[in-house]
This record gives C-alpha cells, structure tokens and sequence, in this order.
C-alpha cells in the first residue's frame, strides 16, 4: 500500500514540476504531462499508483461531457461542421494511410509489419484533432462562442461521435436488448436532472451531481447496454446542455476534467520509451500538419465561410488528437498495431502541439500579415454569418452583453435612448436580447475586417465589455487598426496588468473593476442611506 501511495506521491510531483515548466517556457503543460511519463519511465516506473489507475479513464469521459454542456446540438446540422467533419476524415485517412503505407517498405522495425489494415487504422487515428488543446486555446483566446469557435468545437464533436462509434463497434460485441429503451431512459432522466438543477445550490453538491450525471447516468449505463461509456458521457452533457446553469456546471467540473487529463497522458508515458526511429517516424508524421490543416482551409472556404473564419478554425484544429492514442491502444488490441506505435502516435501529438501553440498564440497576428494570400480562398458568395453589419445611427457601441456589457446598456439607455446598440458573438445572447426587444446585432468585435466593414458614422463611444479579458484584448487590437479617430473606447481591467495590456492596445479609459467596487459600494450605500434618513424625518 505504501509503495503505492509514494508512486502516487512522485507522479503528481513530477507532472507538477514538468507541466509548469513548460508553460513557463510557453507551451501547453500537456507536453510536460506526457514527457513526465516518459520520464518516470526512464526511471523504471512503469505503472501508475492507486489514483493515476482510477483517473487516467475518466478524464476522456468529463471532457466529453462538458463539451456536451457547451454544444448547441443545432449547429451540427449545418454544413459547415458535418460536411467538414466528414470530409476532411476521410481525405486524411486514405492520405495519411497512404503515406504510412508507403513507408512501411523501408529498413524501419517497427513500419515491417505494416500491412494496408494497419496502415488505415494509423491514418484514422491521425485523421483526428485534439480536443483537448483546441478547447484550451479558445478558453485562453476568449473565444469559445466566437463564430469560428464553434465551428471549431462542432467539428470536433462530430470527430468524437465518430470515434466513439468507432471503439463501441470495435469491442466486437453488439449492444445488447436493452440499449433499445435508450431514448425513453433518456428523455426520463433528462426531465429529472433538470428538475434536480432547480434545487441544487452552488458548491460540493453541484460537482457531485456532475459527476452522477457523467459517470453514472451516462457512462455506467451506457456500459451496461454494451455501448461505449465515453458517449453516454457526451449525450448526457448534450441533454442538459440546453438548460441555463449549464455553464455553471461546467465550470464547477473544469478543474476535475484538467486532472484526469494529466493522468491521461502522464499514463501514455508509461508505456514504454521512444527509441531514435520512433522519434524520426513522428517528425516525418508530422509533416503532414500543414497538409491537414490545409484540407480544412480548403474546404471550408468552399462552404462559403470568409478566410478568416476559416484561418482561426484550422489553427485550433490543425494537430493530432489524444483521440489517435485511444483508437491505438484498440489497434494493439486487435492485434493491428504494436505497443511501440502508441509511442510514435504519443510523440507525434506532442510535436503537434510544439507546432501548433505559438502558431495559436499569433493567430491574429498572423492572419493579418498573410491576409492577401490567404484571402484569395474567398469565394464571391458571403456566408450568412459573415455579412457586414450595419449598426444605423448608433452613438454607443458596447461590445459583448454579459453581466458588464448588459449593465452598461440598461444605464446608458437612460441617456442615448435608442442609439445605443449592443454587440454580441453568441447567437443564442443575440436571440435572448432581441426578444426583450434590446437593439443588438450579431458580430465578432475580435476581427479587424469587422471594423473596417462595419457601418458606424454616428458612433461616439465604444464600450468593450466582454468577459473575459482575452476578448476585450482582441476586440481593443482589432480596433486599434481602425483609422476612424471620431469616437472614444473604454474597457474594464481586473487588476493593474490588464490594466497595462488594454492601455498599450489603444484603449483610452481602462476602468479598474476590483479597486473601483468598493467606492461605489460604499458611495451607493451612503446615497441610498441620505435618502432613507430623509425619508424617515420627512415622515416624523
């Protein structure tokens, strides 16, 4: 029991130290996590201790389930997700099998065994894109809503669907007679859990039934039915993904979901060494990165979606996927794939994300300096989406309606009446606000070209209010390379950093949220106590 507790101790202390190592030298703490494994392997540590064996099978399954709670199940309907999804799948797999195979001819030991079954599998596994670090790169961005984020987040959603029909058919077995009452269980428990939501206040209780909803609810039953539990998982995230506390849930099961992942990839470590060919077979796998994330240009391009929409979803998509590890360990269990090729696949993902990260860090920067050539993908039709916007003759602009942006309208409404409009890249928000009658408009306030298009003669004030401060920062940089010098922008910063940032970005009136509360506070609580001791003498 002990040596398991000190296996337990030195794996969380080195994924710590090796995860915060690579961020410092800004790289995602994924990288570290996996050459963590690697490393307690080296040191004759090959099996985890008793939480990393728990752990490491379920952080797949909770990532599926919050990105279910984020998922408007309509949006998979449209073409630019399933037709993309589906495309660029089966484009990559005959490519990426192809080259494989090809390369099986030459002198390397672990490609002699390749025939055309196992090189496929291998060109599925790499067909995918990691989950994982998109949703982190849009967390980081600010830009889980945006346009190009969701599309980004459909097309891997609709890549997890397929691989998890792909590992339930792969068990070999067929669900069994009861997976035929799913849909009635469902709409069931469905009605129950949202019932549930309306009682279950903020805290431990919240993260518990999160975990009932995903593992249990989800994942156990699917299992009993002899389907694959990852997505139980992702239907029961889908169901209550519609309901408002949603967000709220996911939120409470982030910081779960980023652990187990850890010990997801710390297992994959474990695995075994990577030897020089391992290490060359993945730098020539990852030659195809570009290639890859060309297809996804391409044809979303040709869907009609403008080359910067299309630029921001390739970046977050253009990598290999922990998804390619898990279709692995099945080849190896059908005896497809040998146990080193998990260490290719592993180090192919890892040098996928040394590539793709600082390109996602200067996404913005990058499109605007190779906009003329990548703007030539354009096709003469404009995407519904992608329309100029027209805001009439606005004087306020407030750019994104959460708890900030939706104060500020209702205060500044008191003054500019109906020449006040909002700005919001969430369709559903848009919807929400145009209901109650609110003057709103979609757009995407992180893109420069929506400020050059835009129509905005009257504007005076621009309010940036997202919420969070990534997007206020893309929002303020795009701004800046607005030439038109008639109107004002304010933002709100949290702290003296982002203070700073949003200054050097061409902000002109940073508001200091947090050190500014307490005056108001204490300023309106004094008004509200002028006026009721007025009150109370004027009633004596």
């Amino acid at each position: 029991m002990l040596e398991l507790w000190t296996t337990d101790a030195i794996w969380i202390s080195v994924a710590f130290v090796l995860g915060f190592a690579a961020k410092k030298i800004n790289l995602p703490p994924l990288i570290g996590y996996l050459a963590g494994g690697f490393l307690l392997n080296f040191l004759g540590i090959t099996e985890g201790g008793m939480a990393l064996n728990v752990v490491a099978d379920l952080g797949v399954m909770l990532l599926l389930f919050t990105i279910g709670l984020k998922l408007d199940i309509k949006s998979l309907l449209s073409k630019e997700i399933w037709l993309t999804a589906g495309l660029h799948m089966i484009l990559s797999v005959l490519a990426l099998g192809t080259v494989v195979f090809l390369i099986s001819f030459f002198a390397i030991a672990e490609l002699s065994s390749m025939d055309w079954k196992s090189s496929m599998l291998i060109g599925f596994a790499l067909s995918f894109s990691s989950t994982v670090f998109a949703v982190k790169v849009l967390e980081e961005r600010g830009e889980m809503s945006s346009f190009h984020g969701k599309i980004s987040i459909g097309i891997l959603v609709m890549q997890d669907i397929i691989a998890v029909a792909f590992l339930s058919v792969s068990k070999g077995t067929m669900p069994n007679i009861w997976a035929l009452g799913l849909p009635l269980y469902l709409y069931l428990v469905r009605l129950l859990f949202i019932w549930l939501l309306k009682y279950i206040d903020k805290g431990e209780l919240l993260t518990l039934f999160g975990f009932l909803t995903a593992f249990v609810a989800g994942a156990y039953v699917f299992e009993l039915v002899g389907l694959k539990p990852d997505l139980g998982a992702l239907i029961l995230g889908i169901l209550l993904g519609t309901h408002s506390r949603s967000k709220e849930l996911a939120k409470q099961m982030l910081s779960f979901k980023d652990f187990f992942l850890i010990a997801f990839f710390l297992d994959i470590g474990l695995l075994a060494l990577p030897n020089i060919n391992d290490i060359a077979i993945a730098l020539i796998l990852i030659l195809f990165i570009p290639i890859k994330g060309y297809l996804f240009m391409f044809i979303l391009t040709k869907l009609n979606l403008r080359a910067r929409t299309a630029w921001h979803s390739t970046l977050s998509l253009a990598n290999y996927s922990e998804f390619g590890l898990i279709i692995a360990i099945v080849g190896m269990k059908m005896g497809l794939l040998t146990e080193q090729w998990m260490i290719i696949l592993a180090l192919a993902l890892s040098f996928s994300y040394l590539l793709a990260s600082p390109a996602n860090r200067k996404a913005h920067q990058l499109f605007e300096k190779y906009a003329k050539y990548l703007t030539k993908l354009n096709t003469k039709h404009d995407h519904p989406d992608d329309q100029p916007v027209d805001i009439g003759n606005a004087e306020v602009v407030i750019c994104g309606m959460g708890h900030i942006g939706k104060a500020a309208y209702h205060q500044l409404t008191k003054e500019y009446e109906d020449r006040v409009i909002g700005i919001d890249y969430n369709k559903n928000v848009v919807e929400k606000f145009k209901q109650s009658n609110k003057n709103i408009v979609w757009g995407d306030t992180t893109d420069s070209n929506f400020w050059r298009d835009v129509k905005m003669p009257d504007v005076k004030f621009v309010l940036i209010t997202m919420n969070d401060h990534a997007s206020n920062m893309n929002s303020a940089m795009a701004l800046s390379k607005c030439k038109r010098k008639h109107f004002n922008v304010s933002a709100p910063g949290h702290n003296l950093e982002e203070i700073e940032e949003l200054k050097h970005a061409g902000v002109e009136f940073v508001y200091n949220y947090y050190s500014r509360a307490g005056a108001e506070f204490a300023n309106s609580f004094m008004h509200f106590a002028e006026n009721r001791n007025r009150e109370r003498k004027e009633n004596v």
